[in-house]
């Protein structure tokens, strides 16, 4: 086999000669409507609820290579995710790869998706006997077998009992169909009928792809589209090396943080530090805690989805997503680490844990580097929703075996930014393609009858914008006897980080309304409304992770998604957009008052003189409080500054809505107070609170929790509320930013402690 790329060799110079803008976007428009061609058939073979209703799948076209070109995908992880297939494919067969073959592949650890329950289906494009390019599609099957109903496990276990998992292999060979190894991992899953049909799906999809790649390149020229491609990518690492360059140097670090490895309720955390330094930057996940016993990890391929999913929505959304975003990037991912765990670690849940925390962890440190762009700054944001579900196994309406989820809780609201309030319920930054299924589709398809489906009050962090409200439901078994139920809550106690000064959204829930459907009926032959809140209060808490509950047929199963977090001060939010906020129930009037500081007159309007005169107050107060490096004087000697000597700034960097780097030092942008000089961490000199996790101390609904802390510092001048922070309550405050200067300083002196 002979592998033809475009010559890559060529120099700037003559690649801008041979260039053709026109022809290019006409192969680029024809590759991503090609993508969409093979997503649709993917949902018109199968009908699964996973693609119908949340479009769970990804398409890409890649060069002969395996680097991506372009891509459709439900998340950006699962789009990049086909060209660790493609590369593992040429790894295994090297030259036995031949017109006609197509590759499947579900295992993470030996080049599959993000976790195994998306099968990858991969078929090579040839032109003339040479191997030009690859088409692929990347889904979420409705089974893939192993001890727990829909795939992910609960307890601990290792991965070999997880689910099944094939490395690459041929399912159609040189054009012939291989049934054997289809049906031989068929018979290890529980609806072999039903996932037969995805698997089917993905084939004839990625058939269409290919069929649709060969005629671009007969149209066009095998070497003329090729190099097209090879000049594509090129173009992006161009573009994306002027925008690195244009971005302040610097260190920047992010963090996540993780409840419960399906044993025990413990905190997991994923740490992330970003060297950027002219047009090169490196992503390094060191510090992140060893992999857990439980659902928790992501296999290497997780660690770089995280990467390319901050990349391409918040450096660089508007240059071309391909390969050539990458080649300034480098990713360092410790092994046996959250985040690129080794066998035999579990890695069913990858998706939603390992493989998009991580990501959180990239958007807090991102955001300080491109405060200090005028343009890019406007893309600040914080993580959006987080995967909270539970697994419905049953007999459905039509007598047949079920499982399905409802998406519902996955529905969380994106966070706010620094120009407007976070939307409701919009899935995760990561899921561009994602969506949220109608009602009546759930009821169709599935044993499901809905109660009410709604925007949560109270949800959406506290700012100067607010963050999205989280979709909350609630439903009811319906012509079904029961159902069995696994559940996973995410971000249920470990709120994710927030911008500028805004506060963390509301945490998820997952609860069981026992016995509430003689109420529910005798309230619908009186035409008298439900009382969902009511409901819902007092509903039975399920855990984090469990298995085996049931939901019977009198029973609702209520779903709250998490909320987006705020951006800025909350005390700086227009007292209209408060009112207003009450007006539509976005808030309720304890928030208005707590979170926001409003005066409220008797009508429950907010009064704004008084409102001005209260938050004065508040400012004052916050102002006065303990300095960090009092409240947590036991800490301070685990994150010294850096040795005397000069931390090279010229002009002046911004890091926030109210904080700044100017040749003085860290400074307050509302009123100039000086919080220390630029060797130092500048969190360790701000007014300070500090409290457990808790409803009082996010001022929104989360479960509690003692062993993570809810930290807000202020400026001492005064009173802004400048940053909050989610952290271990051993772990120093997390510096940010640092100056590559003080950063190697520190590097070369032994002065540089790592973070817990």
């Amino acid at each position: 086999m002979t592998i033809s790329t475009g010559d890559t060799t060529t120099s700037e110079r003559d690649t801008a000669q041979d260039w053709d803008p026109v022809l290019s976007q006409i192969i680029y428009n024809y590759e991503l409507t090609l993508n969409r061609e093979m997503g649709r058939a993917v949902v018109n073979l199968s009908g699964s609820p996973l693609f119908v209703g949340a479009s769970d799948f990804a398409c890409g076209c890649l060069d002969a290579e395996g680097n991506i070109l372009t891509s459709i995908a439900w998340s950006l992880q699962m789009g990049y995710a086909v060209s660790n297939t493609v590369r593992a494919t040429l790894r295994r067969y090297g030259d036995d790869i031949h017109p006609g073959d197509m590759i499947f592949c579900n295992d993470p650890y030996g080049g599959g998706g993000l976790h195994s329950s998306d099968v990858v289906v991969v078929a090579p494009v040839f032109t003339d006997g040479e191997l030009s390019a690859w088409v692929g599609v990347s889904a979420h099957v409705t089974d893939v077998g192993g001890a727990v109903p829909g795939g992910f496990s609960v307890e601990p276990m290792e991965c070999f009992g997880e689910n099944i998992r094939f490395t690459p292999v041929k399912f159609y060979e040189r054009g012939v169909y291989r049934g054997d190894l289809v049906d031989a991992f068929l018979t290890n899953v529980r609806l072999p009928e039903r996932t037969g049909i995805d698997l089917k799906a993905l084939m004839g999809a990625t058939w269409i792809g290919r069929e649709r790649m060969e005629s671009l390149f007969a149209q066009h020229g095998a070497e003329r589209v090729r190099a097209v491609h090879a000049g594509q990518i090129q173009q992006s690492d161009k573009a994306m090396r002027e925008r690195l360059a244009a971005l302040p140097d610097g260190v920047y670090e992010g963090a996540a943080h993780m409840e419960h490895d399906g044993a025990e309720d413990r905190i997991y955390t994923i740490r992330m530090r970003v060297v950027k330094e002219g047009e090169h930057i490196t992503f390094d996940y060191t510090g992140t805690d060893p992999q857990a016993p439980g659902i928790l990890n992501s296999a290497e391929v997780g660690s770089t989805g995280n990467v390319v999913a901050a990349l391409a929505t918040v450096l660089a959304p508007d240059i071309p997503f391909n390969e050539g975003l990458m080649h300034p990037v480098s990713i360092e991912s410790p092994r046996g680490t959250l985040v690129n765990a080794i066998k035999p670690a579990p890695i069913s849940g990858a998706t939603i844990y390992g493989a998009w925390f991580g990501t959180d962890a990239v958007l807090e440190a991102l955001n300080y580097m491109i405060a200090g762009h005028q343009e890019h700054q406007q893309r600040r944001t914080g993580p959006w929703g987080s995967w909270t579900f539970a697994w419905l196994h049953c007999t459905n309406q039509y007598g047949e075996p079920w499982f399905f989820n409802v998406f519902t809780a996955g529905s969380g609201g994106a966070s706010a930014m620094p120009f407007r309030d976070g939307e409701p319920a919009m899935m995760g930054v990561q899921t561009v393609g994602s969506f949220t299924a109608n009602i009546e589709d759930y009821e169709l398809q599935s044993p499901v009858l809905f109660l009410q489906r709604a925007f949560a009050p109270d949800t959406g962090g506290a700012g100067r914008y607010r963050g999205g409200l989280a979709l909350e439901s609630l439903c009811v078994p319906w012509d079904t006897a029961k159902w069995d139920t696994v559940v996973f809550h995410n971000r249920l106690s470990t709120p994710s980080s927030a911008v500028s000064g805004g506060q963390s959204g509301a945490g998820s829930s997952l609860r069981f309304a026992r016995g509430i459907m003689d109420d529910v009926r005798a309230r619908w032959r009186h035409g008298d409304p439900l009382p969902i809140r009511e409901y819902a209060e007092s509903a039975e808490r399920t855990p984090t992770r469990a298995k085996g509950l049931v939901v019977e047929a009198d029973d609702g199963y209520y779903m709250r998604a998490t909320g987006g977090p705020g951006y800025g001060d909350p005390l700086d939010r227009p007292v209209d957009e408060v009112a207003e906020d009450l007006r539509r129930g976005f808030v309720s009037p304890r928030t208005a008052r707590d979170a926001y500081g409003a005066v409220l007159t008797p009508d429950g309007s907010p009064d704004p003189e008084a409102t001005a005169r209260h938050r004065a107050q508040l400012r004052q107060e916050r102002a006065a409080l303990p300095r960090t490096s009092e409240a947590l004087s036991d800490l301070r000697h685990t994150q010294p500054p850096a040795p005397a000597g000069s931390a090279d700034r010229t002009g002046t960097q911004t890091l926030g809505e109210h904080l700044e780097l100017t040749t003085a030092g860290y400074q307050c942008r509302d009123c100039a107070h000086t919080f220390c000089d630029p060797r130092d961490n500048w969190k360790w000199h701000a007014a300070f609170r500090q409290a457990t996790i808790s409803p009082a101390a996010l001022q929104s609904p989360i479960r509690e929790r003692d062993d993570l802390n809810y930290r807000q510092y202020f400026c001492p001048g005064c009173g802004v509320q400048v940053e909050t922070e989610v952290a271990l309550p051993d772990e120093p405050p997390r510096w940010n930013f640092r100056p590559l200067s003080v950063w190697r300083a520190q590097r070369n002196t032994g002065s540089n402690v790592p973070q817990p």
